[in-house]
């Protein structure tokens, strides 16, 4: 993928949260010295290494908008990560070359993405606010929690409450609230849902069809996903429709048992099976 270079930015004016712990003087004089170059990222496969050289002081990339993921593979199974807005990449550090256990790393772009060169010049421009760096650390560190919850996301046996647990995630980062509820702006398809839920496409397909007849979570023309009311309710409709399917399940059960012992059924009276025959010897 071609990366073009396209302007250069003031990083606090860009994503404003990086500046929190500044005072205003602080703040004033930071915003001046925070440049960095930007490039765009246009949908597809995408290798790092054109994003340019790194060296040592390097601080990583910084997502200023659009949607990435990044996927490992083990033993041809693939686990997904979502990446996108105020997130911190350093994709040179893959850890591979000291892992008994080898992996491949690949990198998309699912939503054209624009991202700011925190380099070795931005590094030392910015090291008179120590609260900037810090304010870089908490990145990373969130996007370890991001991880972690992720992983205990995926323990959830049924992928109904998978795609729910992982929209409710996403739109605490990106969601808006409206008038019909949270719009969450990223455009996932069916396919990339599934990798993100460790489900395959049609089960992600059922259960999204399922989500919708609830009005609980629906695409809209956009292509954009409408979260409507909360995830306690949510959670508590998918465990209301499992019960009435248990319910359910276990009344057909007796009926079948009924059928089979000859006891009436519905009110209805089965006729007795007749005798098992011996079995010829």
């Amino acid at each position: 993928m071609a990366v073009r270079r396209t302007k250069t930015v003031s990083v606090l004016d860009a994503d404003r949260d990086l500046a929190g712990r500044l005072t205003a003087a602080a703040l004033a004089a930071a915003r001046h010295n925070a440049i960095a170059s930007v490039f765009t990222l246009r949908p597809g496969e995408l290798d790092p290494r054109s994003w340019g050289g790194v060296a040592d002081g390097h601080l990583g990339f910084l997502v200023l908008s659009g949607l990435l993921t990044r996927s490992v593979t083990v033993l041809d199974r693939t686990s997904i990560e979502l990446l996108g807005a105020e997130d911190l990449l350093r994709p040179w550090e893959e850890g591979a070359e000291d892992a008994s256990v080898p992996r491949e790393v690949s990198w998309s772009v699912l939503q054209s993405a624009q991202i700011a060169v925190l380099d070795q010049r931005f590094a030392r421009r910015v090291a008179r606010w120590p609260e900037i760096a810090a304010a870089l650390l908490d990145r990373m560190f969130g996007r370890v929690q991001r991880l972690s919850f992720h992983v205990a996301i995926l323990e959830n046996p049924r992928v109904e409450v998978r795609l729910v647990l992982l929209f409710w995630q996403l739109a605490d980062r990106w969601g808006h609230m409206g008038p019909e509820g949270v719009t969450l702006p990223l455009r996932l398809t069916h396919q990339a849902l599934g990798r993100l839920v460790r489900a395959q496409r049609p089960s992600v397909t059922a259960s999204l069809r399922g989500l919708a007849e609830r009005g609980l979570i629906q695409r809209d023309d956009t292509g954009f996903w409408l979260l409507r009311g909360n995830v306690s309710e949510h959670l508590g409709a998918l465990a209301a429709g499992a019960r009435a399917f248990r319910t359910g399940s276990l009344d057909r059960a007796g009926a079948r048992r009924g059928r089979r012992d000859g006891r009436p059924v519905s009110g209805k009276v089965s006729s007795p099976l007749p005798p098992r025959l011996p079995d010829p010897g």
